[in-house]
């Protein structure tokens, strides 16, 4: 149900963004490149994808330092790969000897974070992050030596608690001295363990981000 509501908000940022701007409210489209791991999994790389959502900005005050900002993804992509089959949560799995695991998590996430601002454009956040996992699945990868791969796809959300809490930092650069395109370089780091207690091992969902905020309506500077 989340992900739907949230997929309605970016479609109506899109379409009525002229009506939801104001002097202290804006709205726009996000997107990011992701780089996500898991904690305590040695030997394993970092996977990458793209986060899709919204943002609100609500200023706070007369001063326009202080603003509440809300990022919403209804597609946050989290997850590791290349890791060890030591790792497996699947019982009884059938995969190819020399496979190493693909661990795709995907999640519906609300980022609200009290944000000040230093300049127009150069500000920090800070806050906390609340997932819902909506997807996940692990993929047993064998890379073969004549160059071709074979790929053994497992459903597990079985093994993977439905909710994710933990912190994020912020900072933003906007153009336009603060009423163009925001550019986000975010850190989450995660505070839930991922696993089921059907799980012998625990680990926390973290990511670095690039994000681009498209405003939606145009600004609304002061005369």
């Amino acid at each position: 149900m989340l992900p739907q509501q949230t997929s309605a908000q970016a479609v109506l940022a899109l379409f009525f963004g002229d009506k939801i701007q104001s002097d202290k409210v804006s709205v726009g489209l996000y997107f990011a490149g992701q780089s996500s791991y898991i904690t305590n999994t040695n030997d394993s790389k970092n996977s990458l994808g793209l986060a899709i959502g919204a943002y609100t900005d609500i200023k706070l005050g007369e001063s326009n330092k202080w603003m509440i900002t809300n990022f919403m993804s209804f597609k946050c992509p989290k997850g590791m790969k290349d890791i060890p089959l030591n790792y497996e949560v699947i019982e009884n799995a059938d995969y190819p000897a020399d496979s190493r695991i693909q661990r795709k998590l995907t999640y519906f996430e609300i980022v609200p974070l009290l944000r000040y601002k230093f300049t127009p454009s150069l500000s920090v956040a800070a806050g906390p992050q609340f997932g819902v996992r909506i997807k996940s699945k692990d993929l047993y990868i064998d890379e073969r030596e004549d160059g071709s791969t074979s790929t053994v796809e497992y459903k597990t959300k079985d093994y993977f608690t439905r909710f994710d809490a933990g912190l994020a930092a912020d900072l933003q650069y906007v153009l336009e001295k603060g009423e163009g395109i925001h550019f986000n370089l975010r850190f989450c780091s995660g505070l839930t363990n991922i696993y089921k207690s059907n799980v012998p091992f625990t680990g926390h969902n973290q990511y670095f981000h690039f994000g681009v905020g498209v405003p939606i309506g145009g600004s609304k500077k002061q005369k």
